[in-house]
């Protein structure tokens, strides 16, 4: 591709671009991209200007360390093994397969009620307004 016709940039890009960690080699092409695009430019200026309000407002916070207890929060013990299953498992870690226990289904079969009833609800007042 040439700098006259630069390739498509993803969202993925462009949050990195906001955020400074844009790889250097790339932040040529999706300058140049923006400006042959001015709806993602203003996307990218909207994204700017929230993260500014985001500082001022949380930039107390963000300079805290991070509490040890949240440092390392276990989810919940294995059921063999006595293993700690992390919160977050990396993406290495995220390809093994998940055993779903009734905890998990009882969550997922409320979340589903929850939003059906809503959507319900949220026709009926459509419907009846």
């Amino acid at each position: 591709m040439s700098v006259l016709n630069p390739p498509s940039v993803s969202d993925v890009e462009l949050s990195a671009y906001v955020d400074g960690e844009a790889a250097p080699e790339r932040k040529q092409l999706i300058e140049t991209w923006l400006a042959r695009n001015p709806a993602q430019a203003a996307k990218v200026r909207g994204w700017r200007r929230q993260n500014q309000a985001l500082r001022l407002a949380m930039g107390r916070i963000l300079c805290e360390p991070t509490p040890t207890p949240l440092m390392n929060v276990p989810r919940r013990k294995a059921k063999a093994g006595g293993k700690i299953t992390p919160l977050y498992a990396g993406p290495a870690e995220s390809k093994a397969p998940r055993d779903w226990d009734r905890r998990d289904l009882l969550a997922l079969v409320s979340a589903g009620s929850f939003l059906a009833g809503a959507g319900v609800a949220c026709l009926a007042g459509y419907l009846m307004g």
